[in-house]
């Protein structure tokens, strides 16, 4: 059942005209049973920040592990709703987002890139992590009980891109990574660092994903609903390395590096696979 209203979100959140849809979407009440959940609003270099927060009903002091999840507006209810059971390894969750109605406000693209010659649109990776490592991470290890030897980042698309930037340029701030539909079209490929080896600290586990018709689009059935100018912002992001050629790279310093590509899936309808795979990488 639950994957049943999985997909039948996705049509809500990820249309056939491919653009998603800012629509936030309605925690359950079987999610609220489950955790506990707050939010709070941050501050930092005099931008607005919001932390969404599921922590498993009845921890008390329990240490959990965390998962630090992006997009937290559009992505955060839609993790909670898909959990069936609570256990001593279900994480933390943190949400990531903004003070905003919309589930992908225009500010995630400032914060999960980075800077590229000739795009203004972006380029704010290194001051959005700050906010991360500076007050994120102190206010959740001073207010909740939080394992810090467990801890990981996902993100989609752009914030897997992100996921990225940090496991690349800041490796020890967390030990897993899961990087979903990652953006590495961005500046055709400027994520990837040019020296090698990639790490100076390995990383517990690396975990890339892909839905199977973002690697073959010409598979994909919806693509003929998609307009022309859609099509045409597809085609245009394209250059460098693709995700599989990433994760082999990876995989080559990393011994636990995942490739995981998801049958039958596009950009948007993985997106319930990688929330769940998320939920497992954080709890192992």
């Amino acid at each position: 059942m639950k994957t049943i209203l999985l997909l039948l979100l996705l049509f809500t959140i990820y249309p056939v005209q491919g653009q998603p849809s800012q629509v936030i979407t309605p925690i359950e009440e079987s999610a609220k049973q489950l955790f506990d959940l707050e939010q709070h609003d941050l501050i930092y270099n005099e931008r607005e920040y919001r932390l969404y927060i599921a922590q498993p009903s009845g921890s008390g002091q329990t240490s959990h592990p965390v998962l630090y999840m992006l997009d937290g507006n559009g992505q955060f209810p839609m993790l909670i709703n898909a959990v069936d059971e609570i256990s001593e390894n279900t994480p933390l969750i943190v949400g990531i987002g903004y003070p905003s109605l919309q589930a992908y406000p225009k500010e995630r693209t400032r914060d999960y890139t980075v800077p590229v010659e000739g795009n203004d649109e972006g380029g704010g990776a290194e001051d959005f992590y700050r906010f991360i490592v500076d007050k994120v991470k102190p206010f959740i290890e001073a207010n909740y009980a939080m394992d810090t030897t467990r801890q990981t980042l996902c993100g989609h698309s752009h914030g897997g891109l992100f996921t990225l930037y940090v496991m690349f340029n800041h490796t020890r701030s967390f030990q897993h990574y899961l990087a979903a539909s990652p953006s590495i079209w961005w500046g055709e490929g400027a994520i990837v660092p040019e020296h090698r080896p990639l790490f100076s600290h390995i990383p517990h586990s690396v975990t890339i994903t892909l839905g199977e018709y973002e690697e073959n689009p010409g598979l994909d059935p919806s693509r003929k609903n998609l307009a022309p100018e859609i099509l045409r912002k597809k085609e245009q992001r394209k250059g460098g390395i693709s995700s599989r050629e990433l994760a082999v790279i990876i995989a080559e310093e990393v011994p636990d590096c995942r490739f995981i590509l998801f049958e039958g899936k596009n950009h948007g309808s993985s997106i319930p696979e990688f929330l769940k795979e998320a939920v497992r990488v954080a709890g192992e």
